[in-house]
């Protein structure tokens, strides 16, 4: 007992250890030790408060991101781009873990792009009704450009052999109708190579499109005296279509190799490459409806 505290110690007449004021040495200790014990509740409930202040702050208010997800993943288009990134994307994955040697991971991969790229022909069995209102509309509301007009029609054209082909395809090769593995895979390509006929007069449209943006554009810096507000507002305009233009030309140009691949028996087109095209035009098309959805 070498401690001056403990040395101060001494036993008092019931046996009961006291110190050097005749305090029981016990009760002091227990005191002391409930004390230790009811901080903690104490520390607990401060740190409750505080996760409750967090949680409200975060989710208090308008959450206008959330908001704008959600207008996206609610339209049709919005929907299809989500699963077509998914779709086109996991493409490229399963070659990465193909290429380092992660075979069934692969191959759980590859049946996922099977399952969406299913799916997202599944969903354009619908797809017939709002192509004949945007036909319906082009011929109410033409093109002024003569050129124009009658390539929307043969566009318009081919999207109508288009669709239903697709559509036979894939009911057929679901057994839905009866139809031959023969016929099946003729309906399958034939379908592409009237969407490869559409892309392919898309750069057509496209040219004709950049050259009547190009004459507004002159056509803003030759006109007469006109009010500098108004002259930069048409021109804000005209370099929001050629930025649209842009990104239109990006999405064909990644198309029109995948159509010429789905289009041709035996094409030897790496799937990797049917990937990163497919993500590109799925990423563009996503910002237009991003932006649309604002």
């Amino acid at each position: 007992m070498s401690d001056k505290g403990t040395a101060d110690n001494t036993l008092d007449a019931s046996g009961v250890l006291v110190n050097g004021d005749n305090e029981p040495v016990c009760e002091k200790r227990d005191m002391e030790n409930t004390d230790k014990h009811d901080d903690k509740p104490v520390k607990k409930l401060r740190g409750n408060h505080i996760l409750a202040l967090a949680l409200r702050r975060m989710f208090k208010g308008p959450a206008p991101t959330l908001d704008h997800i959600i207008r996206f993943l609610s339209s049709g288009s919005g929907h299809d781009k989500f699963w077509m990134i998914t779709q086109y994307f996991t493409k490229i994955v399963v070659w990465l873990y193909a290429k380092r040697g992660l075979k069934s991971a692969a191959e759980r991969v590859r049946i996922l792009s099977g399952l969406v790229a299913d799916y997202r022909i599944m969903i354009r069995l619908v797809g017939l009704a709002p192509m004949a209102q945007f036909i319906r509309y082009g011929e109410q509301f033409p093109a002024q450009s003569r050129v124009l007009k009658w390539l929307d029609r043969v566009m318009n054209l081919s999207l109508v052999c288009y669709y239903p082909l697709e559509h036979a395809y894939w009911l057929g090769a679901h057994r839905i109708i009866p139809l031959s593995d023969k016929a099946v895979e003729n309906a399958g390509y034939w379908s592409c190579r009237f969407w490869a006929v559409w892309v392919a007069l898309q750069f057509v449209h496209l040219g004709e499109e950049y050259r009547g943006i190009t004459k507004r554009r002159k056509n803003i810096f030759i006109q007469g005296k006109i009010d500098a507000a108004k002259m930069q507002e048409e021109l804000d305009a005209v370099e929001a279509d050629t930025k649209s233009w842009k990104i239109q030309l990006l999405i064909n140009a990644c198309y029109f190799p995948l159509t010429m691949h789905w289009s041709i028996r035996g094409s030897t087109f790496p799937d990797v490459a049917v990937g990163c095209f497919g993500t590109v035009a799925a990423l563009a098309q996503a910002y237009n409806v991003w932006n649309a959805t604002a």
